[in-house]
């Protein structure tokens, strides 16, 4: 089974081929516990993935991040592989 860091950084790589501006939102003191692992941004476009492996879940608190992301009027989803990930950033 893939591991979270191999999935997150396939979609980086595939993300910025395809003309996307790739964050990896790195976790530590500095930043808000919870929040999304990257940011994409395209045409006025932002997308907020919280990458787990497959059968993985995401936790109460990144939870409530996404939501309140999409409150904002942004798009933020949970995915387990690049095809997910590649599917939402086509449907943005």
């Amino acid at each position: 089974m893939a591991l979270e860091k191999t999935i997150t950084n396939k979609i980086m790589t595939e993300s910025r081929r395809e003309g996307w501006l790739v964050y990896k939102l790195a976790g530590g003191s500095f930043q808000t516990a919870g929040l999304p692992d990257v940011l994409l941004m395209k045409n006025s476009r932002t997308v907020f993935l919280e990458v787990k492996r497959p059968g993985g879940k995401a936790t109460p608190l990144q939870l409530h991040h996404i939501a309140k992301i999409r409150d904002a009027g942004h798009t933020a989803e949970v995915v387990t592989s690049w095809d997910q990930a590649q599917a939402i950033l086509e449907n943005v």
